[in-house]
């Protein structure tokens, strides 16, 4: 503990001496929240305390974070020292950004992260514009925002792509771009470290990405990528050497008017730069006028993965998703929209699939997750106050197997039948009781946002959720713990006092 608060007070000497070169932005959130006032402790899986100082996943919303993997309620930094200047070759610029996230634990401690640290160098050919050029673009410990996707959402490729086992050796990577005023062409790869339990060593895997983009019109970007990936091998195959591939593509079209089209904050290599700063962190500005940004993106990904009917046999999964985002901002007046589709292969990819390295067993029931939100909110100039309202429909991710019989030679009546699993996030499932389905997920959330200063602001959110696919376990009259349904309605609040600086 005392090692890693040494490690900050250092971190900020060397910022506050560094002058040009350095970067950091910082956000300090003070949360009073309960995640369901109806709830008491023990009543609700997962555990629902009273009101208290704190926030987390549970105090978020389904159509919350679309471009983030932020809750919106952490108090994080990130640091960044940043380096970039002409070299010694006509054309050429050298370029290097070290780049740590700070994010403090509700215990108190404090997680150092790569945060996609890269060097950087750019060669502008004679007659070419100012932030036109070749570059290169090397990652040293984690590439992970270099992704394919455009909305956080559904974005894929990131560390996790090789199995977040991979994760715990590092996921560097390189990237060679054109860029030029209308267009843009990559191509790049990744490297990660794999145990393969046929030889019980690390073995390495490797994955290639590219794309491109272009502006069709001043309003029009169409952009498109893909890559393939390595994922190891099937384990447990008694010997057996059965490879696990993923590759895929994604696609976007954006039409932007008064307004620049942008992607997830979560994907810039944070730099000394003012645009990346105000984009970041600076309320919303409201210049007047007309600015609209509609986009629509849609992703189709396969893997090879281990038939769970045929042993030894491999086959191929496919995962697909698709999202749609439109804001408009007319004067003080925004309006936004948001729409999402996610196949249960899709929200496991990563893992990958539900039972790990396993595709679904034939005769399995799969529903993808779909959800829609609009929001609308006003801001007040003179009051520096914004109030709004955001309200969805959601249709969970659901599997359910060929058939269930469990306990034994004469099961009870509740462990018999078909049984649905409700897949929320990755990971994140919910066991419904015996012969029901999923239901839809209404959620509308109250919230303002009152700006006392340039960098700190007080924020409320106040909403309903009605979801009838919470479940916990309780014992039956035979005592055998069996899920049963809890109350549909949640009413939760969460109180911010946030700094951003």
């Amino acid at each position: 503990m005392k090692t890693q608060w040494k490690l900050v007070a250092l971190t900020l000497v060397v910022c506050s001496a560094a002058q040009a070169g350095d970067f950091v932005d910082t956000r300090l959130s003070f949360v009073f929240a309960d995640d369901n006032v109806l709830a008491k402790s023990g009543e609700t899986t997962p555990n629902s305390p009273t009101a208290g100082f704190g926030a987390g996943n549970q105090n978020t919303l389904f159509f919350d974070n679309f471009n983030t993997k932020f809750t919106g309620f952490e108090s994080l930094s990130n640091l960044t020292l940043y380096k970039k200047s002409p070299s010694f070759f006509e054309g050429f610029t050298a370029e290097a950004a070290l780049s740590v996230l700070l994010l403090v634990r509700p215990a108190g401690t404090i997680d150092f992260r790569d945060n996609s640290s890269y060097v950087r160098l750019n060669w502008t050919p004679s007659g070419w514009g100012e932030r036109e050029g070749v570059s290169f673009t090397g990652f040293p410990v984690s590439a992970d925002r270099f992704r394919l996707g455009y909305a956080y959402k559904i974005s894929w490729g990131g560390s996790d792509i090789f199995t977040p086992n991979a994760q715990n050796d590092g996921v560097p990577g390189a990237r060679i771009q054109i860029t030029r005023d209308t267009w843009y062409a990559f191509a790049g790869m990744k490297t990660g470290l794999l145990l393969n339990d046929v030889i019980n060593e690390k073995e390495r895997v490797y994955g290639g990405m590219a794309g491109f983009g272009i502006d069709v019109t001043p309003f029009l970007r169409i952009e498109a990528g893909g890559g393939y990936f390595q994922k190891g091998n099937v384990p447990g195959l008694q010997g057996i050497v059965a490879p696990v591939n993923s590759a895929g593509g994604s696609a976007e079209i954006v039409f932007h008017k008064g307004a620049p089209v942008g992607t997830s904050i979560d994907f810039r290599l944070y730099r000394n730069d003012p645009e990346v700063f105000e984009k970041f962190f600076a309320p919303e500005q409201y210049p007047g006028g007309l600015a609209v940004t509609v986009s629509a993106e849609g992703s189709y990904l396969t893997q090879t993965l281990a038939s769970p009917d045929v042993f030894a046999k491999t086959q191929f999964q496919s995962a697909q998703a698709i999202a749609l985002q439109a804001r408009l901002k007319y004067n003080f007046m925004r309006i936004s929209f948001l729409g999402l589709y996610r196949s249960l292969s899709f929200i496991q990819f990563n893992v990958p699939s539900l039972t790990p390295f396993k595709d679904f067993p034939a005769g399995s029931t799969l529903t993808p997750e779909a959800f829609g939100a609009i929001g609308f909110d006003w801001h007040f100039p003179a009051l520096h106050f914004t109030p709004g309202i955001i309200g969805g429909v959601q249709l969970p991710a659901t599997f359910k197997a060929p058939s269930t019989v469990l306990g034994g030679n004469t099961p009870p009546a509740g462990l018999t039948g078909s049984r649905t699993l409700v897949v929320r996030d990755v990971n994140q499932f919910a066991i419904l009781p015996t012969n029901t389905s999923a239901r839809p997920i209404v959620s509308v959330k109250l919230n303002f946002r009152l700006d006392i200063s340039d960098y700190f602001a007080a924020i409320g959110e106040a909403y309903y959720t009605y979801d009838n696919n919470r479940t916990t376990f309780k014992d039956s009259v035979s005592g055998i713990a069996e899920p049963s349904f809890e109350k549909p309605h949640a009413v939760g609040f969460n109180a911010i006092v946030q700094a951003r600086f």
